[in-house]
């Protein structure tokens, strides 16, 4: 049978009128043909309705719901027909589908996520898998007085309900009323109402099931793609990735609310660090700063735990968690889910979403993909506190170690300036050789003076520009040799950084071979000129090479044996970088040395 817009008239068998006593109705006969064709007739109508339940969901179950319930109701004679579910927990009850005859008031509104608490003498029955059936409602037994007065104020005189039951689990009932006059049920339709019970239990719990498992699924998806965007993330983008993630939360499980609480580094306060709103919910970020963390014992002692706190409904909550009600209610929340965000087993905030339109569920497997999340973004959190933690204490030791070279560079000045002072004391009463020694100890002072300048000035302590470096140096160097007159200086340099280990031999190394040219290859006040170069040959290895234009000398009589102190210096700094060092004689000298990178 095709489903479209006659359907519900489809179902409405033909029967005769029922037989009616005084104020009393039989459903059927006892005997006689009209009653076994009531029967037949019937079993036939609930036989349509197993075949139009097959494979339905969402909609279109509850579009055959609603048909369903008048089908009967028109075929029983009866004034109303409902189905009432119960919640998740079976906490709570909700008319979720309710057939009136023509002027008959409809009662679902009055019964919307109430407490199962007003059916106090029926529920007990229900949950055994009993039939409800009252065919005088004044008659009830003063211990179901609640139920009586509801149905009094609703005009019910009998009414019939049949549990749904599936799976042996109970997810509510459906029923029918009379208001117009009292009904009574035979046995062999009770069955009947039993069957469209199971038929329509069946069909809910299946369709559950496979909302539930779509869900599921979907929420794994979610979990999944938050949590693949938070590799390698960069701690400068944690920030606005939790946002996103927040978010995509709370539009998949259409809550009003989803934030994020961090606890301060003494664990005493919580701050509200990031919060998303659905449309038309007021933001509390502003003030959900500063909270002390000893106010909110009841959740704290649970989430510390590692527990996720999960309150279905605030209203219910119990005295001893008195301070939480009255901030979530303030805050006009109905429920909400807070997962805790736990670091190497401490607590260091919580993940929270919140339901203020209505009351929502959250099932054990929504809770545990909640958990996941609230998971990444502790490792996330914890590793940016960790990084913090080295960043403090990287600038504390880049702060010591700067201090270092500048006291370094101070008092390798105060040693180059006594030099200085005592060269200048001696007025040239000396002997030649000793002032020589003086400036010569001077210039190497001010070498190893200049690196630790330019190592306290850079941002990178353990490197330093070595082309920037001579740049530095060597102006000062031909300047305490008088030579900058008459000697010209060319500096060839990439920028390429040395470690301290190699910057500070290659400055020596330098420093003795351009004082060598100074002083040897201008005689008599010859003018030419100096060149130095420093380059990187390969990804590893560098070239260091001063050259000049001056007299020369013969390479075999210096080398590798050199005589001079200077010589015998850059021969054993070469070594000490795992170097080579070769000289070229022709229209001059050229000191070339290689090195691997250190």
């Amino acid at each position: 049978m095709n489903r479209n817009e006659n359907s519900r008239s489809a179902i409405v068998l033909c029967s005769s009128p029922l037989e009616r006593a005084g104020e009393s109705e039989l459903i059927g006969r006892e005997n006689g043909s009209a009653g076994l064709q009531y029967l037949a007739n019937f079993a036939h109508l609930i036989l349509t309705l197993s075949g139009r339940f097959i494979n339905l969901c969402g909609d279109e179950l509850n579009n055959e719901i609603s048909a369903a319930l008048e089908a009967i109701g028109n075929f029983a004679n009866v004034d109303r027909s409902y189905v009432f579910l119960f919640s998740e927990d079976g906490a709570r009850v909700t008319n979720t589908h309710e057939w009136c005859s023509p002027g008959i008031e409809p009662a679902i509104a009055q019964v919307q996520d109430v407490p199962v608490e007003i059916y106090s003498w029926a529920m007990p029955r229900f949950k055994r898998g009993e039939v409800v059936h009252i065919p005088d409602v004044s008659l009830l037994p003063r211990d179901a007085e609640k139920e009586q007065r509801t149905m009094q104020n609703q005009g019910i005189q009998s009414l019939i309900n049949v549990p749904l039951i599936c799976a042996g689990k109970v997810l509510g009932f459906v029923g029918f009323d009379s208001v117009r006059t009292r009904k009574t049920w035979r046995d062999e339709h009770i069955k009947l109402l039993k069957v469209v019970g199971e038929i329509i239990a069946g069909t809910i719990g299946r369709e559950r099931v496979t909302a539930r498992l779509t869900r599921q699924a979907q929420l794994e998806k979610m979990v999944a793609h938050i949590s693949t965007r938070f590799i390698n993330l960069p701690t400068e983008a944690l920030d606005d990735e939790i946002g996103h993630a927040i978010e995509e939360i709370g539009v998949f499980t259409g809550v009003d609310r989803c934030y994020l609480f961090e606890f301060t580094a003494d664990r005493c306060h919580m701050n509200n660090t990031h919060e998303w709103c659905a449309a038309g919910i007021e933001s509390h970020i502003d003030r959900l700063q500063g909270y002390a963390v000893e106010d909110f014992g009841y959740s704290m002692a649970r989430m510390k735990r590692g527990e996720v706190f999960h309150v279905p409904r605030v209203a219910d909550l119990p005295a001893t968690a008195d301070r939480e009600k009255k901030e979530f209610e303030q805050e006009g929340i109905k429920t909400l889910v807070n997962v805790p965000i736990m670091a190497k087993g401490e607590m260091i905030g919580f993940l929270g979403v919140d339901a203020v339109h209505n009351h929502l569920v959250w099932s054990d497997d929504d809770r545990r993909l909640l958990r996941l999340i609230g998971e990444i973004f502790a490792n996330a959190l914890d590793r940016r506190s960790t990084e913090e933690r080295l960043r403090i204490s990287l600038n504390e030791k880049e702060v010591l170690l700067r201090e270092i070279h500048h006291r370094v560079k101070n008092n390798l000045q105060i040693v180059q300036s006594l030099l200085y002072l005592q060269e200048t004391a001696m007025n040239g009463q000396g002997e030649p050789a000793a002032l020589d020694a003086f400036r010569h100890s001077q210039s190497r002072i001010k070498s190893m003076a200049t690196i630790h300048d330019r190592l306290y000035r850079s941002r990178d302590l353990a490197n330093i520009d070595f082309g920037d470096y001579l740049r530095a140096l060597i102006p000062d160097l031909v300047g305490l040799f008088n030579h900058s007159d008459r000697i010209s200086i060319e500096i060839r340099a990439h920028e390429v950084r040395l470690s301290i280990d190699a910057a500070i031999p290659c400055s020596l190394i330098v420093n003795e071979l351009v004082t060598n040219s100074l002083e040897h290859a201008f005689p008599d006040e010859r003018s030419g000129k100096v060149d130095i170069g420093f380059f990187r040959t390969g990804d590893t290895r560098f070239e260091l090479s001063v050259a000049d234009n001056g007299v020369g000398f013969v390479p075999a009589a210096v080398w590798p044996n050199p005589g001079t102190l200077g010589l015998q210096l850059v021969s054993d700094l070469v070594a000490q970088i795992d170097g080579e060092v070769s000289i070229e004689a022709d229209s001059g000298t050229r000191f070339l040395v290689r090195f691997p990178g250190i």
